[in-house]
């Protein structure tokens, strides 16, 4: 017997069936005392070319600079971390993530107008990642874990060890 997915009396509409998107590593930056591997996503996953106009990208990387030296200059932080650009549906979206303490990662998200996608500005509901985002970080929490939450942490084994590109 076939179950029938049925809405939840809370959810204004059902969610739609999931679509592979395209994801790759695009480079790692230093950035306010910060190693940073950036991560970009494109709602297409057929689209030709890059992942991200040398516009948005100049943009990102001016927005991770303020991020993390507003909010990362601090004695708990490791100076290391990642980025996820995401050209979606809506906008693009920008989450800057930072180590401190041991284990814990630290997030700020932004977002610029698909329309105007250099304008960066914070976002202030309550937000951690959409199912996409959510591959990256699952895999740097995994090389955390295997390259810094270890006896001899290895800085360049973590900055090195990256989500192999394709569709997620």
């Amino acid at each position: 017997m076939r179950k029938t997915l049925t809405r939840h009396p809370i959810m204004a509409q059902l969610p739609e069936p999931y679509l592979a998107r395209r994801i790759a590593h695009i480079d790692t930056w230093l950035e306010a005392g910060h190693s940073i591997k950036v991560y970009g996503i494109h709602r297409d996953p057929e689209r030709a070319g890059p992942i991200l106009s040398d516009t948005i990208a100049a943009a990102v990387r001016a927005a991770v600079q303020e991020v993390l030296a507003e909010n990362a200059a601090d004695e708990h932080s490791h100076g290391l971390g990642f980025c996820i650009v995401h050209v979606g549906q809506e906008a693009v979206w920008l989450l800057v993530d930072w180590w401190i303490s041991g284990g814990i990662v630290c997030q700020r998200m932004l977002s610029a107008p698909l329309a105007q996608p250099e304008n960066f500005t914070p976002v202030s509901g309550p937000a951690l990642a959409c199912v996409w985002e959510l591959v990256i970080t699952a895999h740097e929490r995994n090389a955390w874990v295997r390259h810094m939450l270890t006896a001899e942490p290895d800085a360049r084994c973590y900055l090195e060890d990256l989500l192999p590109a394709g569709r997620y």
